[in-house]
């Protein structure tokens, strides 16, 4: 592929991007008749019963290098505004797969209060720290190759 042919590829990749975020947007701000929206809100925890109204806005600034969205979800009988920011992503593999996030794993840690002992597989699994065996990679470690303790703990967190 020539350099004009790669710069005309990553324009329609940016393009395509942003189509995606207006798209999300739109389900979300149409969540009462969407198809997609109310799926998407219950995966996120929410009892749709419950919800009084959604605003998706797209938020302006550079808080990391992929856009987000915010969703605002009022809660009836609470009184709460509770604010999530999504990141959205175009799949861009063939296969479906793509990277989600980029925060280290500590981060997370953080966040969700993650074992030291899961923290450490995950940090195997990202290859923040390189393994410990020999594996298919030598730059990081697969799930399946951690020991099946560290598998179970993965999964049961």
């Amino acid at each position: 592929m020539t350099e004009p042919d790669l710069v005309e590829r990553g324009s329609q990749t940016a393009k395509a991007g942003f189509q995606n975020e207006q798209d999300v947007i739109r389900h979300f701000n149409q969540w009462q008749t969407d198809e997609y929206a109310p799926q998407w809100l219950t995966i996120m925890g929410y009892r749709l019963d419950d919800i009084e109204f959604v605003k998706a806005m797209k938020i302006q600034g550079s808080f990391k290098a992929d856009v987000q969205v915010q969703i605002q979800v009022t809660i009836k009988l609470k009184s709460e505004l509770d604010v999530q920011n999504l990141q959205v992503k175009l799949v861009s593999n063939p296969n479906g797969y793509n990277q989600i996030d980029k925060r280290w794993v500590d981060t997370y840690a953080t966040l969700w209060s993650i074992p030291p002992h899961v923290v450490q597989s995950l940090k195997l699994f990202t290859g923040e720290l390189r393994p410990e065996t020999v594996t298919r990679d030598p730059r990081r470690t697969f799930l399946h190759e951690l020991s099946p303790t560290q598998q179970a703990e993965v999964l049961a967190f």
